[in-house]
């Protein structure tokens, strides 16, 4: 039935793209009336939910270049959308993460991430974690030097379940990516309290999160001090290790 549902929602934006009708509301992203603005942000977001062919339909109208005044906007419904829509971005191809990158959307990214009111810190979450799930090692390593990491981290402790699995998987996925600086990853996890978050999560009620930061802690922490939770389930016990390496971090 999902992928029913998918086909139907890629028809219905296929016939928005077919009327001829994108780069008109791509122009409309400037406007300044918020009564106009909120519906062409949200249908420019629709359409980036497509497939990677019809997201590319909204980008070659040049919909990014209004991104930097969008994520920056005084309205948080209009920022929140706008992060919305670059995370739709960022779960597409290299070369569309690559424009958003090319466009220094990025480091506003980041910034939502770290300061903005919970729901669009929850869609920036969506927008760095699909970064490092479909970006290259480059692109990934690139979302670290932008300073996400902390912001990830200090998002582990909220109680949404959905996002902090989602943060658990880009910081892995960032583990496993940027294999050459892995100690410099985890020194910055360290040094910003990630690594307490990510210990406290091996006592999550949900199991897929706690195995997940049992598994990290497993594989890329030193320590092998293991104890028991209240369950009488293994927990990974880490003895930092903070000097930073011979000839600094690459980040």
């Amino acid at each position: 039935s999902c992928a029913w549902g998918d086909a139907h929602l890629c028809e219905k934006i296929q016939m928005v793209i077919n009327s001829g009708v994108t780069p008109y509301l791509v122009e409309h992203l400037a406007q300044s009336d918020v009564r106009v603005l909120t519906p062409a942000v949200r249908a420019v977001g629709n359409i980036v939910t497509g497939s990677a062919t019809q997201t590319q339909t909204a980008l070659d109208s040049g919909c990014l270049s209004y991104f930097p005044a969008l994520l920056q906007h005084h309205k948080e419904t209009i920022k929140k959308e706008a992060v919305w829509t670059i995370s739709n971005i960022t779960a597409g191809t290299k070369d569309q993460i690559q424009a958003v990158i090319d466009h220094n959307l990025i480091p506003l990214v980041v910034n939502a991430l770290a300061t903005a009111d919970f729901n669009t810190q929850k869609e920036a979450a969506w927008s760095v974690s699909n970064m490092t799930a479909n970006g290259s090692p480059d692109q990934i390593s690139y979302l670290i030097r932008q300073g996400a990491v902390p912001g990830m981290c200090n998002l582990l402790s909220v109680r949404d379940p959905q996002i902090v699995q989602v943060l658990l998987d880009g910081i892995n996925n960032m583990l496993e990516t940027c294999k050459q600086d892995t100690d410099s990853l985890c020194t910055i996890i360290e040094d910003c309290g990630g690594l307490d978050k990510i210990e406290e999560l091996q006592k999550h009620q949900n199991k897929q999160i706690y195995k997940l930061a049992f598994d990290i802690i497993a594989k890329y922490f030193s320590s092998e001090d293991y104890i028991e939770n209240e369950d009488g389930e293994e927990q990974f016990n880490f003895q930092a290790n903070t000097a930073a390496p011979e000839g600094g971090f690459k980040f």
